[in-house]
């Protein structure tokens, strides 16, 4: 069994999990340092390596996986801090990404201005070329033209370009062409083709992803190959592999070959970890919450796989490529209680962060914070805040409540701290309805698998508002998204364009197609180090009714070359799932098909089960004390059992109310509900 760590940047925490041979995981958390990123996963990875009594370099020499997700480009995107970006693009079609897709954000809104566009136009320099939708040249490249735009573009010291011309995904070779002159003329100066991140039908789509990737490429090359270059000096022997929004990961290398599966590194772990816990219990259908410190993001796992889409958007600009479909709002323990003009309470979207933090962190915040009111409450011990190794003040956090919230609207300090949990908790049920029930799906046949160091607090409101069963903690569940990456598939996605329609389908074209793209997959595994008998290679088609604006994604189950046979199968397949997705189909009409897209797949082996059983112990030994909780039932704090999560073992259970504590999360046990731990040593919250 392999020795792996996951490491997740949260905006308020970077979260370590270390898994050893025999299946023990260790976890751990470090304040992120928000300026500087590499900083806390340095000092993460050493005071591991302290826990585990060996030096730094004798750790990192016997890890096998290191598996990172980071928010350095997501981050990028949100705060547009990143490099002076150019885009090069055919002449005449300089506003692409001005123009979008024709719609407006907000369509029927009439005083809705314009979105910032991400590259002045300026700097949107066309290019005298032309590629016919067949590959033909109908104007050939005009080199002295891309020279031309390499000097203004030195001129205007831009430090990444973006390439997008019509018609690369058929033809790339004016693509290829202006990256070499580019690279004469601009030696160091990182330059993304369209062909390469997304050869995709849709001018606005491909362009925005060409622009987002050259936009946020020397942040993440900076930062990943800084790490990468402090681990192999410190002797760990293998590549570093990088979360990626398509909830598999991949090597640096190929990381920024295609910058865009950067973004939402974190995130998509999420689901991965959900998946993980579900399907060793039989519970194929669950929705997966993380509230970290500034975010909370919700994900669908149905039948056993993760939803994906390819209509992930960034501050409103499409990201083009599929990613697991995660919601994110701004609730998280960090998340600031304010009063609106109106006098009512709100919790959020603003946060405290890492920086200063909530009140109780004595770092100069004086706002009171999600974090804050769980403290008043009860239901955060401010002697065992991560394991007893951060101190909070409480005293910091009933003055910020009372003086922001309390007085002003007239309520007692734990009434107030009350209603900011309540509020939290209505926004986090409003996310998870809209990946749920605003989609014809009713959470109440689904289990709720929680993570983040907040979330365990809040499940148990969650889960019964919205009428569902049960709520699964895992006991890694304060890091959550880091225990995803080290349970997560290595995956590569590849695609190619080439339109047909099963009325007269060129079978020829489509199998040199999918040949090649399945050779290039092969390679690029074996490459990584990953030999042909441990990958798993699967296909789909994007496919559509004539005259359809938007297609959907169609598994293509045959092996070997398509025959004759495999078109009823693709029509079938691609009219029942339209059936299921809008109530109709249309079964005597033939299918366009349009991109075709093979999947890389090398599945991490499932680590080993620790032995959580206990048959002689009774839960008493895990009784740790007991302390004052406010659970607003009733007008008053009342006596409440407190329990050590780490000696709970399988078969224990404890009735509500009460609280279990670990280090990394506290678990709030509501009257009339009953916690049990399974084999797995996860804690099952009967709702």
């Amino acid at each position: 069994m392999q020795h792996i760590l996951g490491v997740d940047i949260g905006g308020t925490f970077t979260d370590f999990s270390l898994l050893d041979g025999a299946g023990n995981i260790s976890l751990w958390k470090e304040a992120t340092t928000p300026n500087n990123p590499a900083e806390a996963v340095q000092e993460g990875i050493k005071a591991l390596a302290e826990q585990t009594g060996l030096g730094l370099e004798n750790f990192l020499e016997g890890l096998d996986l290191f598996v990172h997700g980071q928010t350095i480009a997501t981050n990028t995107v949100i705060q547009r801090n990143g490099p002076k970006t150019a885009l090069l693009c055919t002449e005449g079609f300089r506003d692409v990404i001005h123009f979008r897709d024709g719609f407006k954000p907000e369509r029927y809104n009439i005083q809705l201005p314009p979105p910032e566009d991400f590259v002045p136009r300026y700097l949107r320099i066309p290019v005298a070329e032309r590629i016919k939708y067949d590959g033909t040249v109908v104007k050939p490249l005009d080199e002295d033209t891309v020279r031309t735009a390499a000097n203004q573009l030195k001129a205007e010291n831009v430090q990444s370009v973006a390439v997008a011309f019509l018609w690369s995904i058929i033809n790339p070779a004016h693509e290829q062409r202006v990256k070499e002159i580019l690279g004469e003329e601009l030696p160091g100066i990182p330059v993304v083709l369209s062909s390469d991140v997304l050869p995709m039908i849709r001018e606005w789509e491909r362009t925005t992803c060409t622009t987002l990737s050259a936009y946020v490429l020397p942040g993440i090359a900076r930062y990943m190959v800084e790490l990468e270059n402090f681990l192999h000096e410190n002797e760990f022997k293998h590549p570093l592999l990088i979360m990626q929004l398509n909830g598999g990961c991949s090597t640096v290398n190929k990381v920024l070959q295609r910058p865009i599966n950067s973004l939402a590194s974190g995130p998509a772990a999420a689901p991965v970890a959900g998946l993980y816990c579900s399907e060793r219990i039989g519970m194929p259908d669950v929705i997966t919450v993380d509230m970290g410190g500034t975010s909370f993001d919700v994900s669908m796992v149905s039948d056993g796989s993760p939803t994906l889409t390819r209509e992930l958007r960034v501050h409103d600009m499409p990201v083009g490529v599929a990613a697991v479909d995660v919601h994110s709002i701004g609730a998280g323990g960090g998340s600031i209680a304010w009063i609106d003009k109106g006098g009512a309470l709100q919790v959020g979207p603003q946060s405290a962060g890492a920086e200063p933090g909530p009140a109780c962190y004595d770092q100069g915040g004086t706002l009171p914070a999600c974090t804050d009111a769980n403290v008043v409450l009860g239901y955060i011990n401010p002697d065992y805040f991560l394991g007893g190794r951060r101190d909070i003040k409480p005293e910091l956090s009933e003055r910020a409540i009372k003086e922001h919230i309390a007085e002003p609207l007239g309520l007692s300090v734990p009434q107030a701290a009350h209603g900011v949990f309540r509020i939290i908790n209505n926004n986090m049920v409003d996310a998870i309805r809209v990946v749920s029930i605003e989609r014809g799906i009713d959470p109440r046949n689904y289990a709720l698998v929680v993570g983040g160091g907040a979330g365990a607090i809040h499940a148990g409101m969650l889960g019964r508002t919205l009428g569902m069963k049960k709520a699964i903690i895992p006991r890694y569940s304060g890091v959550f998204c880091s225990f995803g990456m080290i349970v997560s598939d290595v995956r590569h996605d590849y695609m190619q364009a080439f339109a047909t329609n099963t009325g007269r389908i060129d079978l020829d074209g489509v199998n040199k197609v999918i040949s090649e793209l399945e050779q290039k997959a092969m390679d690029d595994m074996v490459e990584e180090g990953f030999p042909e008998g441990e990958v798993t290679l699967s296909r789909f088609a994007d496919a559509k009714y004539p005259a359809q604006i938007h297609e959907l994604t169609i598994p293509v189950n045959s092996e070997g070359s398509l025959g004759d046979d495999s078109v009823g199968e693709l029509e079938q397949t691609f009219h029942d799932l339209h059936e299921r997705m809008f109530t109709y189909s249309v079964r005597e009409s033939p299918v366009d098909l349009f991109h075709w897209r093979v999947v890389a797949h090398r599945k991490v082996d499932a680590p080993p089960t620790p032995d959580f059983s206990d048959s002689v112990q009774p839960v008493t030994v895990a009784r740790k004390a007991s302390r004052k909780v406010y659970f607003g039932d009733i007008d008053d704090f009342r006596e409440t059992e407190i329990y050590n999560g780490d000696l709970l073992k399988c078969g224990m259970t404890v009735a509500g109310p009460a609280v279990v504590e670990q280090a990394n999360t506290t678990i709030v046990i509501f009257p009339g509900q009953v916690l049990e731990v399974n084999e797995y040593g996860d804690f099952v919250l009967d709702l």
